[in-house]
């Protein structure tokens, strides 16, 4: 068996030591673990720690001085069977995603054709950013995989999303990437105390053996044939077992798929990444039928649009977290769109920002407290203003009724003893006899 190459990206973060837990992980795991540093990260661990733990050369230029022993950083793109950026910061992610390689990490991420898993580290204002939400969303459609960081305390003191996901969870996804690849050992990352976030939905790598076996049901023939019709083209060996992932792997029917590749077509979008991010967000909805299809089409479109414009968002399509959010908000919550847009323009008005967590607390008080209008809410929020009126009058009464301090008075005055001064004067005309 052909020993597991993974290039390891590590960019500046306080997390930086968590991506050396990583790398220690997979070399138990008998894996190669090549490790690009950005100047950034070594300011927070040196490249000694990873070349110790990893007993491979640590770039960190890309000017360096090649030697012929070690011409072998200039393939790191082509030998790297999983490409894992661990943390990465919000600079990499915006990098990534506007093309942009200015740096020995960036240059080998574009030259790459592994599958690239990023998992984010950084401030939550930063991570809930809707540009760099934004950029997370572009790289998902483009067929990069993420995992999502966990809401921890945080070095800057917040508490909330951004902390580096565990690395027991980050090698959990690094394996569903290389699912087809035997690993020497057995897996060594302890169990988690707290539910792990589930990787993103794999690709099988379907053999054309299997591709062939798969024919003989009709269903899986019908399919290819409808793609082949609509597409007016013959099916790539690739497309083919893209499609076999959306029926076998995903579970949709023929009729579902058939549909996606005709709505995909119709908003011009005719690459793979984009069906493949398409059909594992139908999945994860559970469609299962044209009819459901279409509704959430519709809903897609018009609901959870007006819900982004509601946020001041009009150039882009939610994100699955975003919509994770609205489709609660709408079918399981069942808020008036009124109700929503409230929530909305308030959650604006005190962040200043879209924040659909935000807005998802103000609309989960008033699930509690029975809300269902427009009205009941600001009736709600009157209610709230007047007690706080209520409580502050008596405490203004109180700062009214104490006595005003003289300004121009601002020493403590002398308090006399006026039956000590009276003796004390006696003795002294007493004195002044008897001499």
């Amino acid at each position: 068996m052909d020993k597991i190459n993974i290039v390891l990206g590590v960019t500046g973060s306080v997390a930086a030591f968590k991506g050396a837990e990583l790398a220690s992980l997979l070399v138990k795991e008998g894996i190669a673990v090549h490790t690009i540093m950005t100047d950034a990260a070594t300011k927070f661990i040196t490249p000694l720690t990873f070349q110790s733990l990893t007993k491979q050369k640590v770039y960190t230029n890309m000017f360096e001085e090649i030697i012929y022993e070690d011409i072998r950083h200039i393939s790191l793109a082509q030998r790297a069977d999983v490409f894992v950026i661990a943390p990465a910061s919000a600079n990499i992610i915006g990098k990534i995603a506007s093309g942009i390689a200015d740096d020995m990490l960036s240059t080998v991420v574009m030259a790459t054709k592994a599958p690239i898993l990023i998992c984010p580290a950084m401030n939550t204002a930063m991570y809930d950013n809707p540009i760099v939400q934004g950029n997370i969303a572009k790289l998902q459609a483009l067929g990069y995989h993420f995992v999502e960081p966990k809401e921890a305390l945080l070095a800057c003191g917040d508490i909330g999303r951004g902390a580096l996901q565990d690395p027991g969870i980050i090698l959990g996804a690094i394996k569903s990437l290389l699912k087809g690849r035997d690993v020497e050992h057995a897996p060594t990352a302890e169990p988690q105390t707290e539910a792990p976030t589930p990787a993103p939905p794999i690709q099988h790598q379907y053999s054309l053996a299997e591709v062939e076996n798969h024919l003989r049901n009709p269903e899986v023939a019908r399919l290819f044939r409808l793609v082949d019709d609509t597409l007016a083209s013959q099916l790539s060996d690739t497309d083919r077992k893209m499609y076999l992932h959306f029926y076998d792997e995903l579970g949709l029917p023929v009729d579902v798929i058939h549909f996606m590749l005709k709505f995909c077509l119709e908003r011009g979008k005719r690459g793979n990444s984009y069906l493949r991010t398409v059909a594992e967000n139908w999945a994860e909805q559970g469609i299962d039928s044209i009819q459901e299809a279409e509704e959430y089409i519709g809903l897609f479109n018009n609901e959870y649009r007006e819900i982004l414009r509601n946020f001041g968002i009009t150039a882009r399509d939610p994100i699955p977290k975003e919509v994770g959010f609205m489709h609660r908000w709408l079918k399981e919550d069942v808020f008036a769109m009124p109700l929503i847009k409230l929530a909305c323009e308030k959650t604006i008005m005190s962040t200043g920002k879209p924040n659909f967590p935000y807005a998802d607390g103000i609309l989960a008080k008033w699930k509690a407290e029975n809300i269902t209008t427009v009205e009941q809410a600001e009736a709600l929020q009157q209610e709230y203003y007047d007690n706080v009126k209520k409580f502050k009058r008596p405490l203004e009464q109180v700062e009214r009724a104490k006595p005003k301090p003289n300004k121009a008075q601002n020493y403590t005055g002398r308090t006399w003893d006026y039956d000590k001064l009276n003796r004390m004067e006696r003795e002294r005309i007493d004195r002044k006899v008897s001499e």
